[in-house]
Order: C-alpha cells, then sequence, then structure tokens
C-alpha cells in the first residue's frame, strides 16, 4: 500500500472513530433506571405511607437531552429515561404493589406482545417495564402508587 493510502485510511479511521465518540446517540446513552418504593407503618398502629424514592450512581435527568432535575425531584420517585429502556420498581419486604397512570396521561409501556406491562408487581415485589418504542412522545407522565391498605403516592417519569 502506497504512503498516500495509509494517509488517507488513518485519517478516515480518525474521522469515523471521532464521529462516533460524538454522535448524539451514543452521548445521550441512559441506562435502566430503579424507583425504590417505602412504606412506613407507624408503630401507633396508624395509617401506612408510601414514598418512592430515586437512589442510583446514574442518574438519566443529568444527561443534557433530558434537561436536568428541576421539575424531577428525587425524594418523589422521579425518573428520567427514553424510549425502548426499562424502568423497574421494587418495593421491600415483597408486598404487593400497582401503577396506575392519572391526569390524563397515556400509558407509556408496551401493552401487547411479549413485552406486555401490567402494572402490577411480581411476588418478590417488583415491575419491570419497557418504555414503547419511537412512538412514545416526550414528556412527562404522572402516575400512582398503590399499595394495599395505603393511601397512593405520586409519582412521575420523564421521558426525553
Amino acid at each position: 500500500m502506497s504512503r498516500l493510502n495509509k494517509l488517507k485510511a488513518t485519517i478516515a479511521t480518525s474521522l469515523l472513530a471521532l464521529a462516533c465518540g460524538f454522535s448524539t446517540p451514543l452521548l445521550a446513552e441512559a441506562i435502566e433506571q430503579t424507583v425504590r418504593i417505602e412504606v412506613t407503618k407507624p408503630a401507633e398502629g396508624g395509617q401506612c405511607a408510601v414514598q418512592a424514592v430515586f437512589r442510583g450512581d446514574h442518574d438519566n435527568c443529568n444527561n443534557d437531552n433530558a434537561k436536568g432535575r428541576a421539575d424531577c425531584s428525587k425524594e418523589s420517585g422521579c425518573v428520567c429515561t427514553r424510549q425502548e429502556k426499562h424502568i423497574t420498581w421494587q418495593i421491600e419486604d415483597k408486598q404487593s404493589f400497582s401503577i396506575v397512570f392519572d391526569q390524563g396521561s397515556p400509558n407509556p409501556f408496551v401493552a401487547k406482545g411479549d413485552s406486555e406491562c401490567n402494572l402490577k408487581s411480581n411476588k418478590k415485589g417488583k415491575l419491570r417495564c419497557r418504555v414503547k418504542g419511537k412512538d412514545v412522545p416526550k414528556g412527562d407522565y404522572k402516575y400512582s402508587i398503590h399499595v394495599p391498605e395505603c393511601p397512593a403516592t405520586q409519582s412521575h417519569i420523564k421521558i426525553y
């Protein structure tokens, strides 16, 4: 191979690597987020309280495309994600719970087929759903978390 061809190949490879390194999808990569559901039962026998909290090493809300946490509090269990990613809810003590979308927001999760999400926890106290494909509109999706014998609490998902 001539010196000129080697130089062209090196430049082309470098440009390709640079383009991949700065491509928007790679910079905006979201990972699965987990919302922890905590139930507090007062010692005096009063009504229990449900709280959703986000704790994680990687916070998708810090992504430039998600535009930060100004309207998405960790303490309310709000998480940020994008299409085709999963969200997991997990409750302590393997209690049952369900998620109900309210305030006019449509269900952003797969509703039919192999990846169907029925929005009810399994026997281990977990619920994992995949956000639908590219047809899911970006925005906030408000929902309530229902735990038997406790008042529901609200949170939301920010899809960017």
